[in-house]
């Protein structure tokens, strides 16, 4: 999507309104997925760290919160970040719809002007192992300097025509959009899953660690016990 904006003569954001805006604000909105539960070992604590980092390169008092997931939205209202909305994960069922009304919530916001970028957390499933959250900018969507280089040199093979690519890129700018939120909401759903498991696992190890020290303290104070009162009968039979 990058390099087909890259390839444009005229501005893309002549064919998408949300290319269009020009934010005056110096706000930053960070949209969380994270969950609402504990247990799950530093899941939740990756995201809540990458909104500390956030908020020490950017200024705490330019950043405003939509978390899903209700323990990351509660642990950083009270440590005095401004959140716009908390709210619980929807369920299988529900990410679908719940995704879509979440776009057009935040293209409301975009379209306002009041905020420079809008900006995605979530942890990453690689594998077995999950990847610590990053700030991923979701909007405004620009092409790197790499692609628009590429764009200017001539390095793509195809013609577009723009007055038919225009309407298209439209639909492909709301598609992706709505699938990077998607994309986020199941990589924080998958993520939380294996941290849980991986969790509890550790949990489980440790209880058998502790259960077999225990019950090696237990054992030796048996048989110290038996071994004084074995002491205890001989020493009064040489007695008598």
């Amino acid at each position: 999507l990058n390099e087909l904006m890259a390839s444009f003569e005229e501005s893309p954001a002549d064919a998408v309104p949300e290319l269009a805006v020009v934010p005056s604000g110096e706000k930053i909105l960070v949209v969380t997925f994270a969950s609402d539960r504990g247990l799950c070992g530093p899941y939740n604590s990756n995201v809540l760290n990458a909104v500390r980092w956030l908020a020490n390169e950017k200024g705490k008092e330019n950043l405003e919160i939509k978390a899903m997931g209700i323990k990351v939205g509660s642990v950083l209202r009270r440590r005095g970040f401004k959140v716009l909305s908390s709210e619980r994960r929807p369920a299988w069922s529900h990410f679908g719809p719940r995704i879509q009304e979440l776009s057009r919530e935040l293209l409301e916001l975009w379209n306002s002007g009041e905020y420079r970028e809008i900006r995605l957390i979530y942890s990453h499933l690689r594998g077995m192992t999950v990847v610590r959250p990053e700030p991923a900018v979701w909007l405004p969507i620009e092409p790197t300097e790499g692609q628009a280089e590429e764009s200017r040199s001539g390095g793509g093979d195809y013609f577009i025509d723009e007055a038919v690519t225009a309407p298209v890129l439209a639909q492909a700018v709301q598609r992706y959009l709505t699938n990077e939120l998607l994309t986020g909401l199941l990589q924080s759903e998958a993520s939380e899953h294996v941290a849980r498991m991986v969790a509890m696992d550790n949990a489980t190890r440790n209880a058998e660690e502790l259960y077999s020290t225990l019950q090696l303290t237990y054992n030796k104070a048996r048989q110290a016990k038996i071994t004084q009162e074995i002491c205890e009968i001989v020493a009064g039979a040489n007695a008598v």
